[in-house]
């Protein structure tokens, strides 16, 4: 990579560090853990366990992308990190569909002591999960299931070229695997889950239509879901997801962490990925 475009990564870094909750009060000891972090990595790619909040620690290497900015942001997704940690409760389930390398499965059961059903496909993904789960001694409290997950069962192609932003795939390739892929409904018909997080790299609308009983479920009472307009790829868009939700009588939120203030909103996020709801009734 030329330096001018390693420059300007770098300042595009320090201007979100400057802008997070966390780390907005001492910006450049955030950019100093990134810049540690990436020099470390150049010199040998390979997993380093890190500290993180309430005891918790992780291992994350380079292209870890689901848990690197925790170095750095010391917590990434903050307020919806946040609503999870204020509202799940030691009694409730957790279900992390797409749990990448366990932030949310580490939150739910590591700090609120709730029981995680955590499903990932990836075999290199599931290894890197099942070393955080056993770092944080968390196996009595966290099932991982390796299916992928969509609208009804079947065998799938998915990527295995994209450290762990694999997903399915439209084709088969040198590059592909294929997987077993189960509905939420099958996988969760003994179940009542509280708190649903759905990030699937734009396979989000399969995987609600394979959940038609799970949403209908009284336990059910939040949900955190990716909008990232990546479900184009399988000609869906976010306004379908979006649409399919409020069917389910769930209302958009936007979570105020330091007030602890819900706030109903009329559409997903647009200037984020991710997008909480809440049962209509609760909001």
């Amino acid at each position: 990579m030329k330096l001018s475009k390693r420059i300007d990564r770098v300042l595009l870094r320090y201007e979100m560090i400057k802008k997070h909750p966390l780390t907005k009060s001492a910006p450049l000891r955030g950019l100093l853990r990134y810049l540690l972090f990436n020099l470390s990595q150049s010199i040998a790619v390979k997993p380093k366990m890190f500290n993180w909040i309430g005891g918790l620690k992780f291992y994350a290497e380079k292209g870890d992308a689901g848990l690197v900015g925790n170095i750095y942001y010391k917590l990434m997704d903050y307020e919806d990190s946040m609503f999870l940690m204020d509202h799940l409760k030691k009694e409730d389930l957790f279900v992390d569909v797409g749990a990448n390398l366990g932030h949310y499965t580490m939150l739910a059961s590591g700090i609120c002591k709730a029981r995680t059903i955590a499903m990932e496909p990836i075999e290199s993904t599931v290894e890197k999960l099942k070393r955080n789960v056993s770092l944080n001694k968390l196996k009595d409290k966290v099932t991982i299931l390796s299916y992928g997950v969509g609208d009804k069962n079947e065998v799938l192609n998915f990527t295995t070229n994209k450290t762990v932003m694999n997903s399915v795939s439209l084709e088969e390739n040198n590059n592909t695997i294929k997987i077993e892929v189960r509905t939420l409904d099958e996988l969760l018909k003994d179940e009542n889950p509280t708190f649903i997080k759905i990030d699937v790299e734009g396979y989000e609308y399969k995987v609600l239509k394979g959940a038609n009983d799970v949403l209908r479920k009284p336990s059910l009472k939040y949900l955190l879901v990716e909008f990232n307009n990546s479900g184009e790829k399988f000609s869906l868009k976010d306004d379908d997801v979006f649409n399919l939700i409020l069917k389910y009588d769930f209302v958009p939120i936007r979570y105020e962490a330091d007030a602890k203030q819900i706030d109903v909103m009329k559409s997903f996020n647009t200037d984020k990925f991710n997008t909480l709801f809440i049962r209509k009734e609760k909001a």
